[in-house]
């Protein structure tokens, strides 16, 4: 009688005893896509070009709960965020950069699809919208340079070079990516019968519009 009134409060402790490693398992299961679940991280994004180069935007991100911060490099522009919305589900951030005196600002939106971060932007406030795809990249990479102190002032031995400034004109301010041959050879002609040479203007630049 003993036997029997025993072995199955027996046959049920060992099911707890068993039970309590496989819930465990099961909690850390539940809790890893919470925790992998954040915005926080340096991403990057490799946009091919067709000249085989990258063009790459930088995301340095930093998320405590519903706020995002951090820095945006884009080439080489440098921006602050300054606005945030949202989560890992579906973000919105605004950041902005001094330009000069006046302000540049670029607005991106998108979200957390397991390790990767897919972001959508506006090179331009009229362009369309395009798609981006982030990965996670090491800490400090495409982080700002940081600043170098100027040398102390010191003399400098002439060496013959620049003593006047080098002058000239330059294809952008007028004609940006719209250069061709027949308008920088115009605006040669053009610099030697106003003046403009024998007055030391020497060079044309004509700029790649990198």
């Amino acid at each position: 009688m003993l036997t029997k009134h025993f072995e199955p409060m027996f046959v049920c402790c060992n099911l707890r005893l068993e039970m309590k490693p496989l819930c465990t398992v099961l909690l850390l299961l539940l809790a890893v896509p919470c925790l992998a679940a954040d915005l926080t991280g340096n991403w990057v994004v490799r946009d091919p070009l067709p000249d085989g180069t990258f063009r790459t935007t930088y995301l340095d991100l930093h998320q405590e709960g519903s706020r995002i911060s951090g820095t945006i490099r884009v080439t080489q522009f440098y921006y602050k965020i300054i606005e945030s919305t949202g989560g890992p589900d579906g973000f919105a951030l605004t950041a902005s950069m001094a330009d000069g005196t006046n302000e540049r600002r670029v607005k991106y939106e998108g979200k957390l699809l397991g390790d990767e971060l897919h972001v959508a932007t506006r090179r331009r406030p009229d362009a369309e919208l395009i798609q981006l795809v982030a990965h996670r990249a090491p800490p400090g990479e495409g982080a700002y340079p940081a600043r170098l102190p100027l040398p102390a002032v010191h003399k400098v031995a002439d060496n013959g070079l620049a003593k006047t400034p080098p002058m000239g004109w330059n294809s952008w301010n007028k004609f940006a990516g719209r250069v061709d041959d027949a308008a920088v050879r115009e605006m040669a002609d053009a610099m030697v019968s106003n003046g403009m040479k024998d007055a030391g203007y020497q060079y044309i630049n004509i700029d790649d519009t990198w």
